[in-house]
């Protein structure tokens, strides 16, 4: 388990769309990697790349999804430790919107 400023760090350190992606993405359900694209405004290789950080930084697993029998592509799941960062992506984001001249 990481401790809050370590959540609050690695929140700040992450790229915009890093960010975007995390806020997106929970324990429990995921948007594919096509949803995600649309949803952010990315393209699905850059969606890819994050859901490959986000795993070699163990805040979670990509999996693929299936819709009835079929293949429907990949989606990322947080890990506590991805919940967490999560979390803090969220206050940034709060932050950064109630913050004067922005």
């Amino acid at each position: 388990m990481m401790t809050e400023d370590d959540a609050a760090y690695f929140a700040k350190t992450m790229t915009e769309l890093q960010r975007a992606v995390i806020l997106l993405c929970s324990r429990k359900e995921s948007w594919g990697y096509s949803r995600l694209a649309e949803k952010t405004g990315a393209t699905y290789g850059d969606v890819r790349s994050v859901g490959h950080f986000l795993q070699s930084a163990n805040l979670a697993r990509v999996s693929p999804v299936r819709l009835s029998q079929e293949f429907n592509g990949s989606a990322i799941f947080l890990n506590d430790r991805g919940d967490q960062v999560r979390l803090a992506a969220e206050r940034l984001s709060k932050r950064k919107k109630h913050a004067p001249n922005q």
